[in-house]
């Protein structure tokens, strides 16, 4: 899976309302992360893209819930 395939599956599974490449690019920079070199999976070069294992990759965001819109910021508040 790559970052574009795992935002779509997310959409898709209601694990985020909205998703994109970039945003799961942006998570990858989490502490537990569970990808890349001394990490439990490593990524895997494919047609130049990375790619990723399914399972531990949904696992990841079922144990740290997407919360707020961006990175750094905290969730939306009510109207204005």
């Amino acid at each position: 899976m790559t970052y574009a395939t795992g935002a779509k599956l997310m959409v898709r599974l209601g694990i985020a309302k909205n998703m994109t490449r970039e945003g799961v690019r942006r998570l990858s920079s989490h502490p537990e992360w569970p990808f890349g070199p001394d990490r439990p999976h490593p990524y895997w070069d494919l047609a130049n893209a990375d790619v990723m294992e399914t399972e531990p990759f949904l696992e990841f965001f079922r144990t740290h819930p997407i919360t707020g819109w961006g990175t750094y910021r905290a969730p939306r508040g009510g109207p204005r």
